[in-house]
This record gives C-alpha cells, sequence and structure tokens, in this order.
C-alpha cells in the first residue's frame, strides 16, 4: 500500500458481558491522494468505528494506520472530521467558528479572518459570516463545518454521514455542493454512508462493507463523469450490481 491513507489488518474489538465483541474483522485498506473513499453499509456495521479509528479517536486491537506515511496512534490536525449532525459553538458566528482551529493556533487575527473567509466564500455563505448557528438552516449549518475543517487544513476530511439529518432536497444539494467544493480544492476523503445514490455520486471507489464483524465484501471503482447523473445507464448499472451483493437483512 502506498496512499494518504493506509489501514493494514485492522481489528477492533469493544468488552462485553459474554466476552470481547469483534466490530473489526482484519480490514486492510487505503485512501489515494485527493480521492473521495466512501464506505458503504448498513447502519451498525462498523462504518463509522473504522472512521473512528483512522481519525485515533479509537484504539485499535491489532492493525497499524499511516496517513500520509506516518503511523496513527492519536487525533491530529492532519485529520479534519466532519460529523453526522452539526457540532458547531452555539455561541459563536460562522466566522468564528470557522476561525477557530487557526485561533487556538496561534495565528494572527488578520490572517486567520482572510483564511476563514476564504473558506465562507468556498462553501457558498458570503453574507452570513455573523450569523449563529440557531440562525442557519441545516444544510447552511454543515457547511459551515465543512469550512471549518477546511480552513483546518487537514490532509484527510472523514465524513461520517454528514449529510443523513437533512431533508431529501438538502442532501442532494449538499451532495453537490461538497462535489464542487472538493472539486475545487482538492483533498482525500474518507466518507460514511448508508444510502447508494450518494455513494455512487461522490466516490472514486466504494468499499461495500458486511455486517459486524466487518469486513470488506468488494470495492467498486465508480469511473463516471463528473458531476453524475442518476438516471444515467451506467450509474443505474452499478447501483444494481451493488445491491445485488448487499444482503436485504443488512440494508
Amino acid at each position: 500500500m502506498s496512499g494518504m491513507i493506509q489501514c493494514e489488518h485492522i481489528v477492533k474489538k469493544f468488552p462485553g458481558v459474554n466476552g470481547d465483541y469483534e466490530v473489526i474483522k482484519d480490514i486492510s485498506i487505503e485512501a489515494k491522494k485527493n480521492e473521495i473513499l466512501v464506505l458503504f453499509g448498513s447502519g451498525q456495521c462498523g462504518k463509522t468505528t473504522l472512521l473512528k479509528v483512522i481519525a485515533g479517536l479509537e484504539p485499535v486491537t491489532s492493525g497499524k494506520i499511516f496517513i500520509n506515511g506516518k503511523e496513527k496512534t492519536a487525533p491530529g490536525p492532519e485529520c479534519g472530521l466532519v460529523y453526522q449532525t452539526t457540532v458547531l459553538f452555539p455561541w459563536l458566528t460562522t466566522m468564528g467558528n470557522v476561525e477557530y482551529g487557526p485561533k487556538m493556533r496561534g495565528m494572527s487575527k488578520k490572517e486567520r479572518r482572510e483564511k476563514a473567509q476564504h473558506y465562507i466564500d468556498l462553501v457558498g455563505l458570503r453574507g452570513f459570516e455573523k450569523s449563529f448557528p440557531n440562525q442557519l438552516s441545516g444544510g447552511m449549518r454543515q457547511r459551515v463545518g465543512i469550512a471549518r475543517v477546511y480552513c483546518n487544513e487537514p490532509d484527510v476530511l472523514l465524513m461520517d454521514e454528514p449529510f443523513g439529518h437533512l431533508d431529501a432536497q438538502t442532501r442532494y444539494l449538499m451532495q453537490e455542493e461538497l462535489e464542487r467544493i472538493w472539486q475545487t480544492e482538492k483533498r482525500t476523503i474518507v466518507f460514511v454512508t448508508n444510502n447508494i445514490e450518494e455513494a455512487l455520486y461522490l466516490a472514486d471507489r466504494v468499499l461495500v462493507m458486511s455486517n459486524c464483524p466487518a469486513v470488506i465484501k468488494k470495492e467498486f471503482k465508480v469511473d463516471l463523469p463528473r458531476p453524475r447523473d442518476y438516471t444515467s445507464p451506467e450509474f443505474l448499472r452499478l447501483r444494481q450490481e451493488i445491491t445485488s451483493i448487499v444482503d436485504p437483512a443488512e440494508l
């Protein structure tokens, strides 16, 4: 393996009443530089656990993880996380949330404001710099979250079903926006979802995960032009192919 993210023989177990409960079983994957790698599977199949392991938020039971060639054993600035529910500081404005990371690192006010403004513009929120989270829609709050992560300039973005709580129309819009943002400023993204259309719209590659203990059932390369058409014959063919290897009990 030689990617931006390398996971080698990852096993993750949690202690249980009747012994250890295995969530991840010997998974080896890689995410290449500037690609969008999607982890697709049912709820509770271990996708989020694998993401937390990559982020250094959960220790592995066995195996190793490398980010850009360096072993990952703890949280660090090389990884930025975007969660399913927006985790913004409610007492800070859009500008305050986006500039928070550089501010904590001691960056000057002028420099961090310029940097934050760049990413606020990138996610389409110019004019909302002074708005507080409770004054923004769900989609707008997720844009603030994305801008905040980008402002920290991580090598890797880890996204845990970030659009899962949005209504269908906003979800489609945010998928298009994320693709646009990624095209403008490339990052390596690992994106977790249980929505097959979302997986195929965003991914360079889709890794289909089984139920616990999770293994990678199959990898699909999504070699379709961007932006993608949900109704194109090739999109629908891939959708059917992925659906055919997912057991109904796993959906």
